[in-house]
């Protein structure tokens, strides 16, 4: 489904006709900027899984003091995990998440000098393979979004907004929103010494 389709699915909710093109629509322009930043909003606030990635980082030449820089991915929108040791090198079937780290101009900062191993949710540009709940979800907060601007009704917006909010429920049921529920392992000790290189 496409980005005009959703705002369309919005536009419904709220009982509007639907727009054939953004630039035609009346609101065109506020439909396409609530419906990017709804977006953004709802990949960062609820790590969708289609939308959570891993990647290796590489050290960058500059150091941050006397500590090492990594610069994040450009199309991280919100950084999960910081893994300490590369996920393909242990055995555990998820490394520890380390926490010794900090975020400075646009890098992690850390002690680490051989790499590390990033989890994040990614900018998606491409609207069309959004899961169906996550497709209704946004087009729920968008009508949301736009139910006083178009229809000045309170009661509509806050119906709406229990909508996006059942959606969400929905997918956190099907598993469909990562959950950090992983408990740190009994030998944790020893991945924390081999990360730190003890």
């Amino acid at each position: 489904m496409s980005k005009i389709e959703i705002i369309n699915r919005a536009l419904l909710k709220l009982g509007e006709p639907p727009v054939a093109s953004l630039y035609d629509a009346a609101f065109g322009k506020s439909y396409e900027l609530i419906y990017q930043d709804v977006k953004n909003l709802l990949l960062s606030s609820y790590p969708w899984r289609f939308a959570v990635i891993t990647k290796r980082l590489a050290r960058l030449d500059e150091k941050y003091g006397d500590k090492f820089m990594y610069l994040l991915p450009k199309d991280c929108l919100l950084l999960l995990k910081v893994f300490g040791a590369s996920i393909k090198d242990l055995t555990e079937p998820r490394p520890y998440a380390m926490q010794g780290y900090e975020l400075a101009n646009n890098c992690i900062v850390t002690m680490l000098d051989d790499g590390i191993d990033v989890e994040y949710v990614r900018i998606v540009d491409d609207d069309m393979p959004f899961p169906p709940l996550f497709r209704e979800a946004v087009a729920a907060k968008v009508a949301a979004e736009l139910a006083m601007r178009i229809k000045h009704s309170l009661n509509l917006k806050q119906a709406l907004e229990n909508e996006f909010l059942t959606l969400v429920q929905q997918a956190e049921l099907n598993n469909e929103i990562a959950k950090d529920t992983e408990l740190v392992p009994d030998n944790s000790w020893v991945l924390v010494r081999q990360v730190w290189g003890d």
